[in-house]
């Protein structure tokens, strides 16, 4: 089953007249009962949803002292551009001031999103992540190098798959 488009990509097809309104409600549906079933574990698992969100706190806490939160913002967003990044749909509003930068991490609950290393300089920006798509799926391990463009906005440039991290 191919993977759904995120929100902003979803509403850039639909203004293109790449798809009509009741696809996008309908495939905006599915985001939001994506969510709600997330909301749904949280509070069915209380516990374990509070150390999940303490490992998040901490590992967001870590890359935002190192980086610097906007920059952090900046690289996840330009990960959510990515068409073939499984992660993409828990980054994408990661641009957004208001959404905390714990909430883009998953440390152990599927689906799992984690920054392993993170090297940073003016113009570039090299980031080793962790990823899978469902509870003991298979975790995927890359080193995606990202420059900036003309405009000055972060792009993903390289990708590689990695045995290990290091």
């Amino acid at each position: 089953m191919p993977r759904l488009p995120t929100p902003p990509k979803l509403m850039e097809q639909f203004e293109n007249g790449l798809i009509e309104r009741t696809e996008l409600h309908a495939m905006m549906a599915v985001h939001a009962r994506a969510l709600i079933d997330e909301m749904e574990v949280e509070h069915e698992f209380p516990l374990e949803s509070r150390l999940e969100q303490w490992r998040n706190r901490h590992h967001a806490a870590r890359l935002s002292a190192r980086h610097g939160e906007r920059r952090v913002r900046e690289v996840f967003h330009a990960l959510s551009e990515l068409e073939d990044f499984f992660p993409a749909a828990l980054l994408w509003n990661a641009a957004h001031l208001h959404v905390p930068l714990h909430c883009f991490i998953r440390s152990k609950r599927a689906p799992v999103f984690r920054v392993k290393k993170m090297n940073t300089s003016a113009a570039s920006v090299t980031v080793w992540v962790e990823y899978s798509e469902v509870e003991g799926g298979e975790v995927i391990k890359e080193k995606i190098h990202l420059l900036r463009n003309r405009k000055w906005i972060l792009e993903v440039v390289s990708r590689s798959s990695q045995d290990s991290i290091g």
